[in-house]
């Protein structure tokens, strides 16, 4: 996270603490399909002063004031909080007129508009969104240390499954020491070489690991119960399963193998 979110982060925390939000002009708002429910986007002025990028919240506006919804717990590790100023121009949308979604290429925000609080605001190493359902399979951003260089073949990424009623029922669980508590997580055996891939149904998805050169497709069904595991012939090489990111030049052969209804039978 850069000084200056961290920076009005502290301060914001202390404003919520006193009730003052009179220094968020209102910068945008989101009334819900159905009419009756709406949020906004505060623009609060940098602590570094003029010159510096305004540090964006989301909330509710409340007897004309602009109130912040209650946040995340901060993460211990901040390339894993996405940020705030996606919130200015990216176009969120709706589901069941209750929570209002952010995306973009490297993460996903859920707001639980009715409750006033955020559900989900995180940068992941790579999602996919089910092609039937207002549901997300992550693998979470790969925590490592900042001068280094590549994962260490012992590295084992964490496959997570996002339902937003599920995890407004278990946002209690989020904590500094573990992000991503409130949503189900399963360790998967390996590093993940790929996004993970939903069946045209969206009953399940798989995941491509690696494992000091053992290569597995792993199955599991929507609500993260492990489905099926079997081995692949796929030559990867050990620089691409262990990089910080997931390699692109295995993207399009992961998803041929993902997507063969053949490959766990």
């Amino acid at each position: 996270m850069k000084k200056s979110a961290l920076i009005a982060g502290c301060l914001s925390a202390v404003a919520m603490l006193h009730g003052q939000t009179d220094n968020d002009g209102i910068k945008r708002t989101f009334l819900s399909p159905n009419g009756f429910v709406t949020a906004a986007v505060g623009a609060q002025t940098s602590a570094l002063g003029h010159g510096h990028p305004p540090i964006y919240s989301l909330g509710a506006i409340s007897n004309g004031s602009f109130v912040r919804f209650q946040e995340l717990p901060p993460s211990r590790y901040f390339a894993e909080y996405h940020g705030t100023a996606w919130l200015d121009d990216v176009q969120p949308r709706w589901i069941d007129n209750r929570f209002l979604i952010f995306e973009d290429p490297s993460g996903l925000a859920i707001a639980d508009v009715q409750n006033r609080r955020l559900l989900v605001d995180h940068v992941f190493t790579g999602y996919a969104q089910s092609p039937v359902a207002d549901k997300w399979a992550a693998i979470r951003l790969r925590a490592t240390g900042r001068h280094q260089p590549q994962l260490g073949e012992d590295f084992q990424d964490t496959v997570l499954i996002i339902d937003p009623h599920a995890v407004a029922n278990q946002i209690g669980n989020a904590t500094e020491e573990n992000f991503v508590g409130q949503m189900k997580a399963v360790n998967p055996g390996g590093i993940v070489l790929a996004k993970p891939e939903w069946l045209p149904d969206g009953s399940s998805f798989a995941v491509l690991t690696w494992n000091r050169g053992a290569v597995k497709a792993v199955r599991y069904d929507a609500n993260l119960n492990e489905t099926g595991r079997t081995a692949v012939n796929l030559p990867v090489d050990r620089e691409s399963a262990l990089s910080l990111s997931l390699n692109t030049n295995l993207a399009q052969a992961a998803k041929n193998i993902l997507s063969n209804p053949t490959i766990f039978h």
